[in-house]
């Protein structure tokens, strides 16, 4: 049943909308049968007769006014509207219409006697096929039938659903989608909806899926207990891969369908939350690896290879897979992944690529979201192996301090990290020339050379190779790297090693 109607207060009425229900109220003033609807199987007696007598006598009075606004002001409220449509063509006039804010939209209409507003609304506006049935719902509850608002008029049917073609073929004709005999064309997952009565099926893919409720369009203007007993909806869903572990019947759950027929999932929401809840059906029965429609079964390898992300983010979820977890996620992106296992798995995907030192403090970081806490624990365990190659020293000066903190920043963290300590270092000749060997041997001197002068760009080409050779060689390659540097570059230092 539609939401009740807001209503606001009176206003002018315009010549048009004037026209046009006065022509509306002399209709159903020349033929009160217009209101009744046609019955759509042979019955003893009409549920419609008591009403049907009720109108004629209305109906004499059609060019009295003042007697059909008394008539609109007892007995049933249906005949009690049907007094007051009249009164409407009796009067010749319409000066002031009140405004009601119904869900589709405002709808302007006149108050006569005493009924209820939405049948008012329904018999006043009675070529509109939607607004029409405003005044219908009632009769239908009441009388347990079905009644079908066409174009053309009104039919009910008094033995459950059965959709007239005239109704099944105006809801077909005006889906919101381009289908043909029904269908969409397009492979699953797909909502299907079987109109049982019409003998019609409606199947529309996620592809194809949007904020349309096909079901709500279908029965939009049809008034019952339940409009919606002539429909049942699913969703057909299969994985890709053909592995046998993603084999098994799944029904929607019903909850889905009550959201779906009540409007608060649409075609696209109803298809969603069913996947959604087959991938938690799936990971309950036990190991499988699902991305998005494809499945993997039990095949590891196979779901590790078809995630997009990097190698530091494989190896923390190998570490997940061997714990014989089931994983499925609606996307094939390994940070996504590595998000939704983050709260049950986060240390074993760290012990993967870090230490228990490095783990706790990574996991201390709660500003960093799970794949940055990762990358920053495989930043830190890098930096530690590319330092560890490099001899400490106990004896170094200014000028070999300068050079092995350059090469260590470079292996450390590449080219942003030698950036930021060149920016930092004193602006004096020779370190400026250190700095500018460096920055050759990494590969960032063009771009950067317009910071430097002629000289010490030059001493720092010539310095380059031993620069190079310290951003790559470790032991004793590194310290002889080291010193050649010191003495090419005329320091006069000298570089001793020590714990």
């Amino acid at each position: 049943m539609p939401s009740r109607a807001r209503f606001r207060g009176i206003k002018k009425t315009p010549k048009n909308m004037e026209k046009e229900m006065l022509a509306t109220s002399q209709r159903l003033a020349d033929d009160p049968s217009l209101v009744v609807p046609k019955l759509l199987e042979e019955v003893g007696r009409s549920p419609f007769a008591r009403m049907e007598k009720a109108l004629s006598k209305v109906q004499r009075f059609r060019d009295d006014p003042e007697k059909l606004i008394r008539l609109a002001g007892k007995g049933d409220h249906f005949v009690r509207a049907y007094a007051a449509a009249l009164s409407l063509s009796a009067s010749g006039k319409l000066p002031y219409l009140t405004t009601a804010n119904l869900p589709n939209g405002p709808v302007s209409f006149a108050i006569r006697g005493t009924v209820d507003r939405e049948k008012l609304i329904g018999l006043q506006h009675f070529d509109d096929p939607d607004l029409r049935l405003l005044a219908y719902w009632d009769m239908a509850r009441q009388g347990r039938l079905h009644i079908y608002s066409t174009e053309k008029g009104l039919y009910a049917s008094v033995s459950g659903p059965k959709a007239p073609a005239e109704y099944v073929k105006e809801m077909m004709d005006n889906l919101p989608y381009r289908i043909t005999e029904g269908s969409c064309g397009h492979d699953r997952p797909t909502v299907r909806i079987r109109w049982s009565s019409a003998n019609r099926e409606v199947r529309v893919c996620a592809e194809c899926a949007s904020d349309v409720n096909t079901a709500q369009h279908l029965m939009a203007r049809v008034a019952a207990s339940d409009p919606y007993d002539d429909l049942i909806v699913s969703v057909e869903h299969r994985y890709g891969g053909d592995r046998p572990e993603c084999q098994g019947e799944f029904s929607t759950p019903p909850a889905l369908i009550k959201r779906y027929l009540e409007g608060e999932l649409d075609d696209a929401g109803l298809i969603a939350e069913h996947v959604k809840a087959k991938g938690e059906w799936m990971r309950s029965r036990g190991q499988v690896y699902i991305l998005g429609q494809e499945c993997y079964g039990k095949d590891g390898e196979a779901f590790l290879n078809a995630l997009k992300g990097n190698d530091l983010e494989r190896t923390a979820l190998r570490a997940v897979l061997s714990l014989n977890v089931p994983i499925v996620s609606d996307q094939n992106q390994a940070g996504k992944v590595i998000g939704e296992l983050w709260s049950a798995h986060a240390n074993v995907m760290l012990a993967a690529v870090a230490d228990p030192a490095t783990t706790e403090a990574v996991l201390a970081m709660k500003d960093l979201t799970p794949g940055q806490m990762l990358a920053e624990a495989g930043r830190v365990v890098r930096e530690r192996e590319a330092l560890r190659s490099i001899p400490s020293y106990s004896q170094l000066g200014p000028v070999g301090q300068l050079a092995d903190g350059l090469a260590r920043a470079f292996r450390a963290g590449g080219p942003a990290t030698l950036l930021r300590l060149v920016e930092r270092t004193e602006k004096v000749h020779m370190r400026r020339a250190i700095c500018y060997a460096f920055l050759e041997a990494a590969g960032e001197s063009q771009q950067n050379k317009w910071q430097f002068s002629k000289e010490e760009r030059e001493s720092g080409e010539h310095l380059a190779a031993q620069a190079l050779e310290m951003t790559r060689a470790g032991g004793e390659d590194y310290h002889k790297a080291l010193v050649r540097l010191l003495q090419e570059s005329g320091s006069g230092e000298t570089a001793i090693k020590g714990p």
